[in-house]
């Protein structure tokens, strides 16, 4: 059954996805990436309805949108950056693999949805990244970012690299923690089977722009990092 399960979900990816992803190119010509958003959001719910993924969120306080933040989360799937784009409270854009932008059709679609692509081997490339992510958070939306750098093979949190952090103090925005459960059952890293699942995002307390521009790096990453942990509730 998983594995008829797995051809069903694959076809849709492969079918409806990519049908979504070309929609979204021509029409990102003409329609701003946050004014076309809820199109996009909406037709990526049919998506995961059509695949039977449950999706439930909980918040651990409300979330003050009239301001810019950091969502920062465990990496799990290859699912995560389109359940990210359904089922954050606001229009983000993220910082991608820059691998990505090379992948046929989907490349041009994470460019023109304003994603930016960072070279995780490339010290000098990921600083220019950086300056880009920090020149969106001061003048247009919120990103999410994931601060393992990559995803998970086991299902269990990472640990996380500093430089999102240091983006997070020279921005001045807060960084909102997630916990997402469910997504590696769902898919694990390198694997063909898919797993029906429940997928869980859970929202934690908003540490402040004033909180993270006064703490220490170090204390910092590990503050998020105990958060994201707390929050991530089952494989």
């Amino acid at each position: 059954m998983k594995y008829l399960y797995s051809l069903y979900v694959w076809f849709i990816v492969f079918t409806y996805f990519l049908i979504l992803i070309v929609i979204s190119i021509v029409a990102l010509q003409f329609i701003p990436p946050k004014k076309y958003s809820p199109f996009f959001r909406r037709a990526l719910k049919i998506m995961f309805a059509l695949m039977f993924l449950r999706v439930e969120r909980e918040f651990e306080e409300d979330i003050d949108l009239s301001r810019r933040y950091i969502y920062m989360s465990n990496h799990v799937s290859l699912a995560d950056a389109p359940l990210f784009a359904v089922y954050m409270p606001e229009f983000i854009t993220a910082l991608e693999a820059s691998e990505h932008f090379s992948w046929f059709i989907y490349g041009r679609f994470a460019s023109l949805y304003g994603n930016i692509p960072i070279n995780r081997k490339s010290v000098r490339d990921s600083i220019l990244s950086m300056r880009k992510a920090k020149e969106v958070l001061e003048n247009s939306n919120s990103m999410v970012i994931f601060p393992e750098g990559s995803r998970t093979p086991d299902g269990e949190v990472k640990e996380f690299k500093r430089m999102s952090f240091k983006l997070a103090q020279k921005a001045k925005v807060g960084i909102v923690p997630i916990g997402m459960s469910g997504a590696h059952t769902f898919n694990p890293k390198g694997k063909f089977i898919v797993s029906p699942s429940k997928i869980k995002f859970k929202f934690g307390k908003v540490i402040t722009a004033e909180e993270v521009e006064a703490m220490e790096i170090d204390d910092l990453v590990n503050l998020v990092y105990t958060k994201v942990n707390s929050l991530h509730e089952y494989n």
